[in-house]
C-alpha cells in the first residue's frame, strides 16, 4: 500500500488521542490491479471514525453503517473509493485479531498500529484476500 505522510501522521495521532481504546477509521483512494491481478491500494484521504464498540473497545472496535457510508459518500464525491481500514492495537501485535478478520473485507487493506505500553511498536498492513485470510503488506509512505 501506499500512503501520504501526512495521512499517515493522522493515524498515529489518532492512536495517541484515543487511548485506551482503540482508534479507528477508513483510507479512501484507488486500487491499482497490474495484469497478474495484484491488487496495490494508494490512500490519499483517511476518514478518523467513532469507536462504537459498546464494551471492549480496548481489545476492539467497531465503525458504524451510517458513518461508513457516509464517508463512503464523501469518498465518491472527490473521485475516490474506501480502499481499506485502520486501527490501534493496544499492548498487542500490531497483526489481524479474529475481529479484524470478520470486519476486513475482500480486496481491502488493513493497517494496524501497535502501542505498547503507550509507545508506539509497529505498524503493519495487511491485504484481505479473496480466498479468505491475509497478506501482509509493504507499507510505502509517499511525500
Amino acid at each position: 500500500m501506499k500512503l501520504l505522510r501526512r495521512k499517515f501522521e493522522i493515524i498515529q495521532e489518532q492512536a495517541f488521542r484515543e487511548l485506551p481504546y482503540e482508534c479507528c477509521g477508513l483510507l479512501a483512494g484507488v486500487k491499482n490491479v497490474d495484469h497478474r491481478g495484484n491488487i496495490e491500494n494508494i490512500v490519499y484521504e483517511v476518514a478518523p471514525c467513532r469507536n462504537c464498540l459498546y464494551s471492549g473497545r480496548e481489545h476492539g472496535f467497531e465503525i458504524s453503517h451510517n458513518e461508513y457510508d457516509a464517508v463512503e459518500r464523501e469518498a465518491e464525491r472527490l473521485g475516490y473509493q474506501i480502499v481499506g481500514s485502520y486501527h490501534s492495537h493496544i499492548n498487542s501485535p500490531a497483526i489481524p485479531s479474529l475481529h479484524d478478520v470478520d470486519f476486513a473485507r475482500s480486496g481491502h487493506t488493513m493497517l494496524i498500529i501497535s502501542l505498547m505500553n503507550r509507545e508506539p511498536k509497529e505498524v503493519t498492513a495487511w491485504l484481505r484476500r479473496e480466498s479468505g485470510g491475509f497478506h501482509q503488506e509493504q507499507i510505502r509512505v509517499m511525500e
